[in-house]
């Protein structure tokens, strides 16, 4: 995730904090609760993406192109 903050990421203290427990984002009560623990599991599923595009990328299905698809929009590449 070259211009990312790098994961593991978790939640702390209504934060999604990286390695170091330096915050990645402050979470608004409510509001976000449901979404912190996507937030958080985030890079994981980059790299989870990202694997299986490196490994199966050049074979031609809806998958692969879902995931590609999915990695760019994470990378904002339209």
């Amino acid at each position: 995730m070259s211009n990312h903050t790098p994961g593991p990421w978790r939640l702390a203290w209504g934060k999604i904090v990286d390695q170091s427990d330096k915050a990645v984002c402050t979470l608004i009560p409510r509001k976000s609760a449901i979404n912190s623990h996507l937030i958080a599991s985030a890079p994981d599923m980059f790299q989870a993406l990202q694997a299986i595009v490196d490994a199966f990328g050049d074979q031609d299905s809806l998958l692969i192109d879902q995931c590609k698809a999915a990695l760019n929009k994470a990378k904002g590449v339209k």
